[in-house]
This record gives structure tokens, C-alpha cells and sequence, in this order.
């Protein structure tokens, strides 16, 4: 008996991590294409902006444990908005929504998207409307921020 609840012991947690992965998941993939979004919002994506994101997105202890998938969700969401900002814009304001229910997981996304837009010094007009995009999805008062 103590061998298989040993067993079953290690897949419940084994079944349980992988569960709060699926989860943080649609947090990452928030947060990467967020901060692409308001990156390429100018028509450009510049050096500094992906420093910041870089920088960003590793220093988030939600987000550790992804390693290589963050790569590969950068990858993809810059390859939906370099082929069609549009398309591009409207996947990724798909992945915000999912958050949207999560106090903690929106303004942690919000937050993270307003860093990137602050990132080369200047928040210009077109990031201004990604920010207003964003926060109407999630539910955030934009002059809780000094934007309106």
C-alpha cells in the first residue's frame, strides 16, 4: 500500500504543477504580448523597448519557470504583428481578456505594459491608445496612471 500511494502521491503533484502552469500560462503569454503590442505600437519595435521587456519579464517570479516558452511566445507574437498589426493586435488583446478576472494577474500585466511603453523615455500617441486599449479590457482607470 505505501508504494502506490508513494506513486500516486508524486503524480497528484506532478498533476498539480503542471495545472498551475497551465494557469500562469495565460498570464505570460498576457504579459509578453502586452509589452509587444505597445512596443510595436509606433510601427517599430526598438532595441530599448526589448531590453525593458527583456529585462522585465525575467525579473517577474510568476513567470521563472517558463524559460525557453517565453522565447517562443516573443517569437510568435512578433511574427502575428510583423505579418499583420492587426491580427497580431487583436490575438494578443485575446490573451489580456483571459487575465482579466484576476485583480493581481491585470495590474500586474498593466503595469508591466506601462513600463515597456516608458521604456526609450517617451510614451508616444499610438502607445497611449494600446494602454487605453488595454486597461478598458481590464477593467483599470487609466488616470490611476496620469493618462487620460
Amino acid at each position: 500500500m505505501g508504494f502506490f500511494s508513494k506513486m500516486f502521491g508524486k503524480k497528484a503533484a506532478a498533476a498539480k504543477a503542471n495545472m498551475h502552469n497551465v494557469e500562469n500560462r495565460d498570464l505570460m503569454q498576457a504579459i509578453v504580448g502586452g509589452c509587444l503590442l505597445v512596443a510595436y505600437a509606433d510601427g517599430s519595435c526598438e532595441d530599448e523597448e526589448l531590453k525593458k521587456m527583456e529585462q522585465v519579464i525575467t525579473a517577474l517570479p510568476e513567470l521563472k519557470h517558463f524559460g525557453n516558452e517565453i522565447q517562443e511566445t516573443i517569437g510568435t507574437f512578433r511574427s502575428q504583428l510583423e505579418a499583420g498589426f492587426r491580427i497580431g493586435r487583436q490575438k494578443i488583446l485575446k490573451e489580456i481578456s483571459e487575465i482579466k478576472g484576476n485583480d493581481d494577474e491585470r495590474y500586474i500585466v498593466f503595469n508591466t505594459i506601462i513600463t515597456i511603453s516608458e521604456a526609450d523615455g517617451e510614451v508616444s500617441p499610438e502607445e497611449v491608445t494600446v494602454l487605453k486599449d488595454v486597461a478598458q479590457i481590464l477593467g483599470i482607470s487609466l488616470r490611476e496612471y496620469g493618462i487620460e
